[in-house]
């Protein structure tokens, strides 16, 4: 993207000021309006200099406000409606981002994806507990034919559910390995040990296995375990 950016600007500056100037830089030097500033004060130019600031004050109006915040909003079964907020922090009366502040919210309608067959907790989570224990493969597959996945347990309240519900059981999570004492990572290719809420009991993972490994879950730790065991399931659908 920033590549592109940087051709954009000098096949404007090459159109403009013809291509002598824009020669000066380099594509991959990062262009903007203070590199065309630096180029007009170089060259003379006021035509330049009269871009340069014209972009100044584009992005100046464009670029007030911080980041969105995540959307906010109950879990919702299919077929509800609801309607979910999220802000972000914009400081009309600068391009720094610094003094008064004021707060911008926005609002969406959205329909809820959680399976008929599945509990809602609390307006939080959308899940569905299976008791038959199952391997990897089989509990991959049983989640993803609802459009969910097996849980991840990287949030307060997904741990305290697990905590809650499997005290001397386990829980299938998600996590797998496939190089020996290598690390473990989620569906999405998320590192496991990055969360918070991730904890290894003492001695764990095995580290001189050889074989495929899963995590487990159960009371207030994880475990690693052979892909082929049978454990109990809990699937969920996100938002």
């Amino acid at each position: 993207m920033a590549e592109a950016y940087n051709m954009f600007w000098m096949m404007i500056l090459s159109t403009v000021i013809g291509h002598c100037v824009a020669a000066t830089l380099s594509s991959e030097q990062h262009v903007d309006e203070n590199t065309i500033l630096d180029l007009a004060e170089k060259s003379n130019k006021t035509f330049l200099k009269l871009i340069g600031l014209a972009i100044q004050n584009m992005r100046c109006d464009f670029d007030r406000c911080g980041q969105w915040s995540q959307w906010t909003g109950d879990m919702l079964y299919r077929g509800q409606f609801g309607v979910k907020t999220r802000s972000r922090d914009c400081w009309p009366e600068s391009c720094n981002k610094t003094g008064p502040k004021v707060v911008e919210n926005d609002n969406a309608i959205y329909e809820g994806n959680c399976p008929g067959s599945y509990n809602v907790t609390d307006g939080k989570l959308c899940i569905a507990y299976y008791t038959d224990k199952m391997n990897h493969s089989a509990a991959k597959q049983l989640c993803q034919k609802d459009g969910g996945n097996l849980i991840t347990i990287d949030t307060k309240e997904r741990y305290e559910l697990a905590q809650k519900l499997f005290t001397s059981d386990n829980l299938l999570v998600q996590g797998t390995r496939r190089v020996a004492g290598g690390p473990f990572f989620d569906d999405s290719g998320n590192l496991l040990e990055d969360s918070p809420f991730f904890k290894w009991r003492t001695g764990q993972p095995n580290e001189g296995a050889s074989v495929s490994l899963v995590v487990v879950f159960r009371g207030t730790e994880h475990y690693d375990a052979s892909e082929g065991g049978k454990f109990s399931v809990l699937c969920e659908v996100r938002k």
